[in-house]
């Protein structure tokens, strides 16, 4: 655990360098297009993403999953009281609790550190989960903050939401005009070889950035998280649970995709391509069934079938 904790603190250095070495490109190959005023806006947009990322990436991210805040303990118990009772096992303070009216059954952690952390369940996740199944993906979600999996997670989506932020000015550039008239010739050339080049490849480097988080992260989450319920077959059952009950979902989750348990289907019904990042479900369980010494879990009653759920 403690060995991950230290790894997580090195990549998000490593990841902040990423990406700030994809901002140079972009600022650079701006500035061969429009001069010094496109650099100017990429280093205005980089610090202020930066800042995002750094105080604000986890509201962001439960922002799109429109994750509506639990207030107090009276207006969601049973949920309060699993993620109070895991906190305390884990020895972190109490994350901040979310429900989003999503019916994709899914849940993601997110926060900077443990003490401004927060834990967000879909509606789907309670009307297809019993109380041992939620309680492990719970632990699951509140391994990933005791191992500081939340503050990679969160960074990786604000700055990759930046690049394509970037990107897409780049192409609009392109539409509307734009290019140093100093320029002339070859030189015009080049800066536009290096603007096409730049929308085209800027996205990929941004979206291999954040495949570069480890598989791993998941897997010991999920240990972890058996580890905190001492109750492994719950956790596994959960995956298979949400593997056959999701449903696409039209909320803008590309960028938080990597942070959900598990993986899930956009408005199309395809999986996002961000989950490469993700070991496949069926490996996941079956780690977490030889935890179990192969005694699996028996569904039962959905905790949404007595769980006052928020309105849709």
């Amino acid at each position: 655990m403690y060995e991950q904790i230290t790894s997580n603190k090195r990549k998000s250095w490593l990841l902040m360098s990423g990406f700030l070495l994809v901002y140079t490109v972009i600022a650079y190959a701006l500035y061969l297009w429009v001069g010094p005023v496109g650099t100017f806006v990429v280093a205005a947009i980089a610090i202020g993403m930066v800042l995002a990322s750094l105080f604000g990436g986890d509201d962001l991210a439960v922002a799109l999953a429109g994750g509506k805040k639990v207030e107090k303990k009276e207006d969601a118990p049973e949920l309060w009281r699993m993620v109070e009772n895991l906190s305390i096992t884990a020895g972190v303070p109490m994350p901040r609790l979310y429900i989003s009216n999503d019916h994709s059954p899914n849940a993601f952690a997110a926060g900077r550190t443990p003490e401004q952390a927060l834990i967000c369940v879909n509606r789907g996740l309670l009307e297809v989960l019993d109380d041992q199944e939620l309680y492990g993906v719970l632990a699951h979600e509140m391994a990933h903050i005791r191992n500081l999996d939340v503050r990679l997670m969160t960074y990786a989506a604000v700055l990759a939401g930046s690049i394509a932020l970037i990107a897409q000015l780049l192409t609009y550039t392109l539409w509307f005009g734009g290019g140093n008239r100093n320029n002339s010739g070859g030189g015009n050339i080049i800066a536009l070889v290096a603007v096409l080049l730049t929308i085209v490849l800027a996205p990929i480097a941004a979206t291999i950035i954040q495949l570069s988080i480890s598989r791993k992260r998941e897997y010991v989450a999920d240990a972890s998280g058996a580890e905190l319920t001492r109750y492994p077959q719950g956790l596994a059952s959960a995956l298979n649970q949400i593997s056959g009950n999701m449903v696409a979902t039209d909320r803008p989750e590309e960028a938080i995709a990597h942070m959900m348990i598990a993986p899930s289907l956009n408005a199309k019904g395809k999986a996002s391509t961000l989950f490469a990042t993700h070991p496949p479900t069926e490996e996941r369980v079956a780690l977490l069934t030889e935890m179990a010494g192969g005694i699996n879990h028996k569904h039962d009653r959905p905790v949404g079938s007595y769980f006052k759920l928020p309105s849709a």
